[in-house]
């Protein structure tokens, strides 16, 4: 192991295990309770990373890229129309929280002379530390009078309450059940469905309950809804006429109920069903874009009053075709139907018989986004038309409105950042078994992708997730920006291309995503675009689990990794429900089944790492409070590997006070981007023109030049 970093000392407690009929020691094992030693250790190791990487000479170049560039189509939620009302949420000029605001105009740059605040995250979060990381989620009623609202963060019990939009006066202040709220309103604006789901169980449902208020300051009618509690509700959608109600859970509705009729009783709905269906109801009809018998979807209307799982009662508006067919939403008498081609979105306008409507113009290849809090669909109804946030890899979201009318759209707001000269070009890779894999490269115009550059790569590649275009984080943006290369690889394992591509790498052949991975970097190799030396990967989430995946089979391939919030101990992983329910029982199998377990451990990061190999740099960045990735999982990882590696490049860990993703408090969310720009910065040789570093200075290698030492 290198000791020029002076890694904090790292004891090991070997403990044995055996899990699914694997047998192995795990000298870490006690780095997965937040215990005083192991807090003290962490500690220790995240003064390291933050020393390295803010004094370093390029840390204020990276601050300011990164500032420039931070937002995230995750944060974005476009204005929405409730009755005529636009409830506009943004983050004004000075402010680091969102606020929430009613106006006449959705146009958030003229709506501060008819404006009115009804919504303020700074002043609801106002007792909590500035680290603190909260997040507000909000539904007005049809008629826009009355707004249900949530402020929640991790550590911390969610407030939900209902406000009169007019008086201020709070009508309904907390629920029997505490945890995520999704709301459901009726037409009449005075009741409306709410599901409670329990962030730390999310398999099941907690409570799912009909509210309606009273009127002369009496207490809401609280009515628990007779649902199984193994059912994972995640909302319920209600008909424009009031009639019917569906209990969604994940994928498709479990459950209806006719609210006209005298038992109004919930009854199953598509039981025993495995297939996915995302629409909305028209009339007495479910109309939804469904794989079943079809993996890149077809669409077609159901009847409410059946179960649903007679398919001679279906109606199909559109089969099967070229591109994968996302999901339906109504709008005014059309239905808008979101679809993936080529890997982005494409929005097209149909009948209920499906008759094509016509095309809804979007600026460049991207991804569309109804904003947080919305499921299924990628627009937003308003009106006669609809609302959504757009970005691509290169241009930060905004916010846009179409109109049915008189075939427009306007945009709403205008992109925080965008690389005005970058080029999008496509390539395909072969992986290991023949499959063709699809990726996008990303670089300014100026930059010769003749000769090699420093690039980073990027792909999901599971859940049935598709991996868009969008701008989720700020660092593909900023990295190409200061003339960096940015690959977006489509790999098999998410939902770009249909059910297929999904089911082509889960479970016992997981391995073609990291198979396609590396295949993609080889054929970039091989073009001249870069060398494995200037080569670097990066991921949140589950595609952090498939940067360091690559980088412990492939050490040879990459120079650099980033990985943050990350999952990297599949066997050991049960510990953890939200783990094991959110991603690892979909998508990986069960760690206690011996067949399952033995795949699990051939690509397990933290169980393959090996001794006396040179290693690249890795930087893992992991929140304290993550619930769907635990930090433990960096821990035990950064111990590994700085055990482990020969190579003289940094094993750097970096632990927030903060949830997954969302849950990340502004401050540490730009930090995120910065540190992470600078380290592949320096790791991956990109030249800058800096002050202290003319144009054209080589940066490779800088933690070692630093040490005294020359790195290769």
């Amino acid at each position: 192991m290198p000791d020029r970093f002076r890694f904090p000392p790292t004891p090991t407690r070997p403990e044995f295990n055996e899990i699914g009929g694997i047998g192995f020691t795990d000298p870490y094992q006690w780095l997965e309770e937040d215990s005083g030693a192991t807090l003290a250790w962490e500690a220790a190791q995240d003064r390291l990373a933050r020393d390295l990487l803010h004094t370093d000479p390029l840390w204020s170049l990276a601050l300011a890229t990164a500032r420039r560039f931070n937002a995230s189509a995750l944060h974005h939620r476009p204005p929405e129309l409730h009755g005529r009302r636009w409830f506009v949420e943004h983050v004004p000029e000075g402010h680091a929280l969102p606020v929430l605001d009613v106006a006449d105009s959705p146009n958030v740059s003229t709506t501060s002379a008819s404006a009115r605040r009804v919504l303020d995250l700074a002043v609801e979060t106002a007792g909590l530390p500035l680290h603190e990381p909260a997040t507000m989620q909000w539904q007005p009623s049809p008629d826009g009078g009355l707004l249900a609202y949530q402020f929640s963060g991790p550590g911390r019990e969610s407030l939900f309450r209902v406000r009169d939009v007019d008086s201020g006066e709070v009508l309904v202040d907390g629920l029997p059940e505490a945890g995520v709220y999704r709301v459901g309103w009726l037409p009449d604006g005075r009741r409306f469905f709410v599901v409670v789901i329990d962030g730390e169980r999310p398999q099941r449902c907690p409570g799912l309950f009909q509210i309606t208020l009273a009127t002369s300051g009496a207490r809401p009618t609280v009515c628990r809804q007779d649902l199984p509690s193994e059912f994972p509700a995640r909302g319920v959608s209600v008909s424009a006429d009031g009639r019917w109600a569906l209990a969604h859970g994940p994928g498709r509705p479990y459950y209806v109920r006719d609210l006209t009729a005298s038992d109004a009783e919930w009854r199953p709905f598509l039981p025993g069903s495995r297939s996915v269906f995302r629409g909305g109801i028209v009339g007495d009809e479910f109309i939804a874009v469904t794989d079943d018998g079809a993996p890149r979807g077809r669409v077609v209307a159901l009847p409410l009053p059946g179960p649903g799982r007679d398919r001679s009662g279906w109606r199909e508006l559109l089969p099967p075709g070229d591109t994968v067919l996302f999901s339906i939403t109504p709008v005014g008498r059309e239905l808008v139907l979101a679809e993936l081609a080529n890997g982005a979105t494409r929005l097209r306008r149909i009948s209920c018989q499906g008759t094509s409507l016509g095309e809804i113009p979007l600026p460049e290849p991207g991804m569309a986004w109804p904003g947080g809090g919305r499921d299924g669909g990628l627009v937003t109804p308003a009106g006669n038309g609809c609302t959504f946030a757009f970005s691509s890899l290169t241009r930060s979201p905004a916010a846009y409105r179409y109109d049915l009318a008189t075939e427009r759209l306007v945009p709403l707001s205008e992109p925080r950042a965008v690389v005005a000269d970058a080029v999008t070009r496509s390539g395909t890779a072969h992986s290991a078994d023949g499959t063709v894999i699809p990726y996008k490269i990303v670089a300014r115009a100026d930059v010769d992708l003749g000769t090699p550059q420093p690039l980073i790569i990027s792909g999901y590649g599971a859940l049935n997730i598709a991996w868009l275009p969008a701008y989720l984080f700020a660092l593909p943006a900023a990295w190409v920006e200061l003339g960096g290369v940015y690959v977006h690889a489509h790999l098999r394992g998410g939902g770009e291309f249909g059910t297929d591509w999904w089911r082509a790498a889960r479970r016992d052949t997981k391995q073609r995503t990291f198979d396609d991975l590396h295949a993609v970097a080889t054929d970039l190799i091989r073009h001249g675009h870069t060398t494995p030396g200037r080569l670097g990967v990066f991921g949140y989430s589950i595609s952090a689990l498939t940067a360091v995946v690559a980088v412990t089979q492939r050490p040879d391939l990459y120079r650099a990794c980033v990985a943050a919030l990350p999952v990297l101990d599949l066997l050991r992983c049960r510990r953890d429900p939200v783990t094991m329910a959110d991603i690892v029982s979909v998508d990986f199998g069960d760690p206690d089944d011996p067949t399952d377990a033995a795949v699990l451990h051939r690509y397990s990061p933290y169980h393959q790492v090996r001794d006396a190999v040179d290693y690249p740099a890795v930087l893992l960045d992991c929140g304290s409070a993550d619930r769907s990735c635990p930090a433990w999982h960096g821990r035990k990882m950064a111990a590994r590997l700085q055990r482990a590696t020969s190579a003289r490049h940094p094993v750097l860990l970096r632990i927030r006070q903060a949830g997954h993703t969302v849950e990340t408090s502004p401050d540490d969310a730009l930090l995120r981007e910065a540190e992470h720009l600078a380290f592949l910065i320096g790791e991956l040789g990109l030249d800058v023109a800096h002050e202290e570093f003319p144009a054209g200075t080589r940066r490779m290698g800088k933690w070692a030049r630093r040490n005294g030492t020359a790195t290769p």
